[in-house]
């Protein structure tokens, strides 16, 4: 018998994760107590910077239509009776997007199928790594009559955004505001002192000389007090008069200072290049050598990793495959599918007009019945024609 194998396996332990809050969090690691410094969610969405690629990122995916069998598309279409569906997934990428993580409860039938999904704030989860690493525990506390309640992982989307592999980490993502604390600083002082050179625009500060002379304090504050009376208020403005015993001059601001106060693309390139998206997005001037279609490549392009952290875990937890469709998206009016259409179907035809047909009906662009009563017709040199037109 090993004498140690009692003091080996009280050696394994749970551990007790970062649930990736967006709020300054406190965590053990070996014994020692770690604190992590980020941006607060809260003042993150009163950025307007911020606020105008969240907001692009969520709107846009909660667009996207589900690709997946029943009964699970209902279920991602309507995942509770108290939102809607576009309302829910924008919640649920707009959370991914601030905290990096994002918490969705499973409910289940008698039979085990998905019927209903919940979103959980994240502040709610507490998050339990099982001895020997077997399972995550997720601890929710509902607020409610419902109390605190321990969930599987098989019960729980952990939507995570990325993952770095660290130690503190290792299964929860990392939001992209950790990256941007020095740059939001930085834009926040900016916009303070740019304020507060607008509001004394008009009567800036001044220097108050009295030559040769040596004041004591009293005497500089009754100048000042004197001064500010006679050119404030219903008096600023007007024309300056000074006797010849006092000289006045204006501050100026560093020419480098105020270069940088004006420069506020910095920060929006910042914002944009951590969410991973063109700031093109945000300053509204596109790039004068893209295109539309290319600049529409991007930015489908930039969406991708937020769609995958949500169709795999989808995929991983309901068990089928689950797909996003973002032309439902960006393409609301399907012109791009037609053209696209129309060019496969030209003269050295790709797609026959049933193949076409079955297309506009899979993306329910018309409805099927309308493509059923007007079914192509095989021309006598083999391809296809219309039985109305008879082209």
């Amino acid at each position: 018998m090993n004498p140690f194998r009692k003091f080996e396996r009280n050696n394994i332990r749970s551990q007790t994760l970062t649930n990736g809050g967006y709020m300054p969090f406190v965590f053990s690691s070996d014994g020692q107590v770690i604190t992590a410094n980020t941006v607060n969610a809260d003042n993150a969405l009163k950025n307007s910077d911020i606020f105008a690629v969240i907001n692009r990122i969520a709107s846009d995916i909660s667009a996207c239509t589900f690709r997946v069998n029943e009964p699970f598309k209902q279920l991602l279409d309507n995942p509770n009776n108290l939102v809607n569906s576009y309302n829910f997934w924008q919640s649920v990428v707009s959370q991914l997007c601030l905290a990096g993580n994002c918490y969705v409860v499973i409910t289940r039938d008698n039979q085990g199928v998905p019927t209903r999904l919940e979103q959980i704030p994240i502040d709610q989860v507490t998050i339990t790594l099982e001895d020997s690493s077997k399972d995550i525990t997720y601890t929710v506390n509902y607020n409610d009559e419902r109390g605190t309640t321990k969930i599987k992982s098989a019960n729980m989307l952990h939507f995570r955004l990325f993952v770095s592999g660290q130690v503190s980490t290792k299964y929860v993502g990392v939001s992209p505001l950790d990256s941007l604390v020095r740059e939001l600083n930085l834009q926040d002082y900016s916009n303070k002192m740019s304020i507060s050179m607008l509001k004394n625009a008009i009567a800036p500060s001044y220097t108050l000389t009295v030559p040769e002379g040596i004041l004591g304090p009293d005497a500089k504050d009754k100048i000042r007090a004197e001064f500010e009376k006679a050119n404030a208020g219903d008096n600023s403005g007007k024309a300056i008069v000074l006797d010849q015993g006092l000289q006045i001059n204006p501050l100026q601001i560093d020419p480098d200072v105020a270069k940088l106060l004006s420069n506020v693309t910095f920060s929006q390139t910042q914002i944009a290049k951590a969410f991973g998206i063109s700031d093109s997005y945000l300053n509204g001037q596109g790039d004068e050598q893209s295109s539309v279609s290319m600049m529409r490549s991007l930015f489908i392009d930039s969406l991708n990793p937020y769609m995958k952290a949500i169709e795999s875990e989808l995929t991983m937890k309901l068990g089928q495959p689950v797909n996003l469709d973002i032309e439902s998206a960006v393409d609301i009016d399907n012109s791009d599918l037609i053209d696209k259409l129309v060019s496969l179907a030209g003269k050295s035809a790709v797609l026959s007009g049933t193949q076409i047909r079955q297309i506009l009906s899979d993306k329910e662009v018309y409805d099927p019945t309308i493509l059923a009563s007007n079914p192509p017709v095989e021309s006598p040199g083999g391809g296809e024609k219309d039985e109305n037109n008879g082209n």
